[in-house]
């Protein structure tokens, strides 16, 4: 395994002062605490400033505002629109709007884990710790129960009309799972289906066409049980193929274009690779445990963050090689253009930004407290990074084409 890039000196913005947050209200282009390194910042949306040494325009990632939420942050979301952002807290889901004001705070039973938006951007779905989801209807804030707890793992349909959520049971003589197909609508269970041991996890085609499941049978003796990888037709509701995985997996996910599935299991330090088009699976080896997985939006590498380490496999060869980053990884996502990986470096205090063709850390941008959850704006203007432990949320402006200043006279 390679070690790709060194790590770019850190530059100094708005989040770096983390005594005297920005938080939620305007400030002018000219506010002193949203002054970094190279200047002054553009007035549009002060994601470029002047270099020091130079009179060239250069784009930056910068710290716009840090918003105070008096609670732990355990997930981050964008509305469809951008207009709006949710926030996963311990009791509540936190709704902040574009001018960085929180707007609303929605209680909810349980203790939200995972966030998750239909389609259409109506329904939010608060996945909470212990199994049981809620769904905020997101224009009035109502909320809804739809699962009573106890699911090992929940994944909603693309078009939000249907929930499917793992269950244990114990069906002739030995450990099995089912998964449970239920109407949102109706918040009815239309009809299970039975899965080999325990379920783990479960992710959906893009499409909505196929559900995947891994599993492994946790209540043996052996220290790493075989993991499988059963394949659900939506339609049909039925099991359609079952392929063995490497031992102990733990969390799946699908390629954009659908042909691979990613399995990773922390125990072994490792990533199954599966082709869903030949159902071969390739054991991918990690230098640590992984965590997060991200594919590119064509598909063609997939960023794992690791307990202590970035990893990039492409998934043409299953090469895999560590980029050099801030101290203990946590989050990933990927531009929608697929040019950069925003990474959240919990030890680091930082937001690591990798350009995805050189594979190396471009900019490493302050932010307080321990950043893990991170999440982009639809129109890629705006990465929002979710601190745990000081419950705050940053929201960092990044480059556009638009910001570049260009002399016509030239």
């Amino acid at each position: 395994m390679r070690v790709l890039g060194p790590v770019a000196k850190r530059r100094r913005t708005a989040g770096s002062d983390a005594g005297k947050p920005a938080a939620m209200m305007d400030r002018g282009a000219d506010d002193f605490r949203l002054r970094g390194f190279f200047g002054g910042l553009d007035h549009r949306d002060g994601a470029t400033g002047y270099r020091n040494d130079t009179t060239d325009w250069v784009p930056t990632e910068t710290v716009v505002a840090t918003i105070p939420l008096g609670g732990r942050v355990h997930d981050v979301i964008a509305s469809r629109d951008g207009e709006h952002v949710y926030v996963a807290q311990s009791d509540s889901v936190t709704v902040i709007n574009s001018r960085h004001r929180i707007v609303a705070k929605i209680p909810v039973d349980g203790y939200p884990k995972n966030l998750a938006l239909d389609a259409d951007g109506k329904q939010l779905f608060v996945i909470h710790y212990g199994g049981s989801v809620s769904v905020i209807d997101t224009l009035d804030y109502t909320v809804q129960t739809l699962c009573g707890g106890g699911a090992l793992d929940v994944v909603i349909s693309p078009d939000g009309h249907h929930l499917y959520a793992a269950h244990d049971s114990i069906t002739g003589g030995g450990p099995h799972s089912e998964v449970s197909v239920i109407d949102i609508a109706g918040a009815t269970t239309i009809t299970t289906v039975p899965v080999v041991n325990d379920v783990a996890a479960l992710a959906l085609s893009t499409d909505g066409t196929h559900l995947y499941a891994i599993s492994s049978d946790r209540r043996t003796y052996y220290q790493y049980p075989a993991g499988w990888l059963t394949i659900i037709d939506t339609k049909s509701r039925a099991v359609v193929d079952t392929i063995p995985v490497g031992a102990c997996p733990e969390a799946i996910f699908v390629s954009p274009d659908g042909t691979w599935v990613y399995v990773t299991h922390y125990d072994t330090c490792s990533v199954s690779a599966v082709n869903l088009t030949t159902l071969a699976a390739t054991a991918v080896v990690l230098g640590d445990a992984p965590l997060a997985l991200e594919f590119t939006p064509d598909g063609t590498h997939a960023y794992v963050t690791t307990v202590g380490s970035l990893t990039v496999i492409d998934t043409a060869t299953n090469d895999a090689d560590d980029i050099v980053t801030g101290d203990l990884p946590r989050g990933v996502q990927i531009s929608l253009d697929g040019k950069h990986a925003y990474i959240t470096t919990f030890g680091d205090h930082t937001l690591s930004v990798v350009d995805t063709i050189t594979n190396s850390v471009t900019a490493a941008v302050d932010v307080p407290g321990h950043p893990e959850a991170v999440a982009i704006s639809p129109d890629g203007e705006r990465v929002y990074v979710g601190d745990y432990w000081a419950g705050a949320v940053t929201v960092i402006s990044t480059p556009t084409v638009r910001d570049l200043h260009t002399d016509v006279a030239s």
